[in-house]
């Protein structure tokens, strides 16, 4: 099977992204959180991603599959345009994220008896990432919501589907 049929039509087929596949594929196989946040991280500390090869989508950010295993576990990248928000939301069990380019600003929440209650909000600069582990079999773990600083490019790994976490207003 070549390549291309593997991965969504809006890749650009850069190399870094058949590597980081390659790792994935590896990872996931036996998924040990604490190895793949320490691997993802050194993977892109050798190797870029350039933020051209993923989707612009106006006023929002979009989202590209980069691998997806029968356990559960996938990876993605989402592109973000400028002033870009996500809705709050939760994870899976487990929920990893790292920008690779430009900024993202990242808002924590904890649920509460009348609502969520904003706990910390931190700036995450090409290179830092965020790691949480949670409940098993719930999709409202690590509560947050994400605005983008600047055009940014993170790359996403859970546990699950993470587009089943449980959404807030």
């Amino acid at each position: 099977m070549d390549n291309t049929t593997r991965f969504p039509k809006t890749f650009l087929n850069h190399p870094n992204q058949w590597r980081f596949k390659e790792l994935l594929d590896k990872l996931f196989e036996n998924p040990n959180p604490d190895h793949i946040a320490e691997a993802v991280v050194s993977f892109f500390k050798a190797h870029t991603l350039p933020i051209d090869d993923f989707p612009v989508l106006n006023n929002t950010y979009s989202r590209t599959i980069l691998a997806r295993h029968p356990n559960g576990f996938e990876a993605m990248a989402g592109r973000w345009q400028k002033n870009a928000v996500s809705s709050i939301h939760g994870h899976p069990r487990y929920a990893f994220m790292m920008t690779l380019h430009g900024r993202l600003q990242e808002d924590r929440y904890e649920q509460q008896q009348r609502g969520l209650k904003m706990t910390s909000s931190r700036i995450l600069s090409p290179g830092e990432f965020i790691s949480a582990i949670g409940k098993k079999n719930t999709f409202n773990n690590h509560i947050h919501g994400v605005t983008a600083i600047e055009e940014t490019l993170s790359i996403h790994i859970s546990s699950q589907d993470a587009a089943k976490g449980e959404t807030f207003s």
